[in-house]
């Protein structure tokens, strides 16, 4: 079980550590002004098709191994996921994963690098499966563990997950390896050298568990090249992509880098979206959130996050990716992270965090829009985003996230053609406000229920968008 102790004392180390810039500054403005902003449909095919189970949630695999939380009985928690969509996709893994083993009557350990996973935690995340409609990712332990323990523990939760197990993952950000923390391996440790070894991995444990899928190579975002390695010899080896991304560290991330897009990011975006076409293997990102490490007080758990949050979930969907888990809950260092979505007091009170607003606008956004639409923006020079998703080129559903520091935006989308949509916005008292978010007007309650309150009739093809917010349009049927 978590060791509550050992959470409080490590929280209150890196609280203590991040004191001094634990209070965000605001943004260098002058008086709120407004601007416009024209939306328009191009004529052109869908960028994008977005899978029914897109959203997911990470976990490290402390979490997996506990008993009470990813349970049937954790009745908060399973309000929390069905809010996030009726399929989904859950990922068991992370740098605890590589301190992992598999011990079926043994002792729950759910420590960073010792945890103990048991039939009774793979039981009860079987059943927490089927409860709340989702599938998972399972990674076993390639760093520290032996092949024979990962074929072990590869039946056993294929037996105990069955139809709920979506893929197995051989390694956590394996390109790591060969240095830092990640030091699994004696350097150089190159692809060539994982692919070897991957190679062994996946025979002995497809042999021992015959139509299981596997998700590879599970890199760093620094490393997009292993990912194209991996899909140009995937050889029907690997059926799902993986990757991870993280716009920074907890200690370098700033406000800015989460108001503004991440220069480096689409560049790799559009390699892993021609990698996926090429190769027709998908690939998901697995493991993401804003800066790792747990993320960034005062920013990671404020209202920029949820902008971010929700921008950035569209941007994977136009760029082809087959689903994203955003990490939430306890991290590799013990504490539960600031970014997470679903919160944890460490006394079994799951609540929803800031970024869960993001994702519940994402998710409204994608419902009954399974394409995302290219589209045309005049801007002038406002910071802001928007995306529109539908079904047989027609348009279903606008988003428009408004991230500029000093002004709100009048936007037209009359040439859309939606006819009379409901606006439900996402908001709060500021950039910065780590409470009062609301998605339609509504915040999700103590027992993880949410209902919109607040949902505006727009028939004149016109919207307002105060700047830190964002709107979800949909098409009133």
């Amino acid at each position: 079980m978590l060791n509550r102790r050992s959470f409080l004392l490590t929280g209150n180390k890196v609280l203590g550590a991040l004191a001094i810039s634990n209070v965000a500054p605001s943004f260098a403005r002058s008086q709120v002004t407004s601007g416009v902003v024209s939306i328009r449909l191009k004529s052109a095919p869908p960028l994008a098709n977005i899978p029914d189970n897109f959203v997911g949630l990470g976990y490290e695999m402390s979490s997996a191994a506990r008993l009470g939380l990813l349970s049937v009985q954790n009745a908060r928690y399973v309000r929390l996921i069905k809010n996030l969509g009726r399929k989904g996709v859950l990922r068991l893994g992370g740098i605890v994963s590589d301190f992992s083993r598999y011990a079926p009557q043994g002792q729950i350990v759910a420590e960073p690098k010792h945890t103990v996973v048991t039939r009774a935690s793979l039981e009860q995340l079987s059943a927490f499966l089927k409860e709340i409609g989702w599938t998972a990712i399972w990674s076993v332990n390639f760093g520290n563990g032996t092949l024979e323990e990962a074929v072990t523990e590869a039946r056993a939760v294929a037996s105990i997950l069955g139809k709920g197990l979506y893929a197995l993952e051989i390694g956590n950000e394996v390109d790591r390896y060969g240095h830092g923390e990640h030091s699994q391996r004696k350097p150089p440790y190159n692809y060539d050298m994982y692919r070897a070894e991957y190679t062994v991995w996946h025979n002995a444990i497809s042999n021992a568990v015959p139509g299981v899928r596997f998700a590879a190579p599970d890199a760093t975002f620094s490393a997009v090249e292993w990912v194209e390695e991996m899909s140009k010899d995937a050889h029907g080896d690997v059926q799902l992509l993986t990757i991870h991304y993280y716009r920074n560290g907890q200690r370098r991330g700033s406000v800015e880098q989460l108001a503004v897009p991440d220069p480096m990011l689409q560049s790799k975006l559009k390699r892993l979206k021609a990698t996926a076409r090429q190769s027709g293997i998908p690939w998901r990102m697995c493991e993401t959130n804003s800066f790792s490490g747990g993320g960034r007080p005062g920013v990671s758990d404020t209202m920029l996050a949820a902008l971010w949050t929700l921008d950035y979930m569209l941007l994977l969907a136009q760029y082809g990716c087959a689903g994203v888990n955003i990490e939430t809950g306890v991290n590799q260092l013990g504490f539960v992270s600031f970014y997470s979505p679903i919160q944890d007091d460490g006394k079994g009170n799951n609540t929803a965090g800031v970024p869960y607003y993001g994702m519940l606008a994402c998710v409204t956004a994608m419902d009954g829009s399974p394409e995302v639409l290219p589209i045309d923006m005049d801007l002038h020079g406002m910071n802001i985003t928007a995306y529109a998703l539908g079904t047989a080129g027609k348009p279903r559903s606008l988003v428009v996230v408004n991230r500029d520091p000093s002004q709100d935006a009048e936007v037209v989308f009359a040439d859309l053609k939606m006819g009379s949509v409901h606006a439900m916005r996402l908001s709060a008292p500021s950039e910065f406000s780590r409470a009062d978010v609301t998605f339609a007007g509504a915040a999700v309650d103590a027992g993880g229920h949410w209902r919109p309150r607040k949902v505006e009739s727009i028939r004149n093809g016109k919207v307002t968008v105060p700047r830190m917010s964002a709107v979800v349009l949909l098409h009133a049927i």
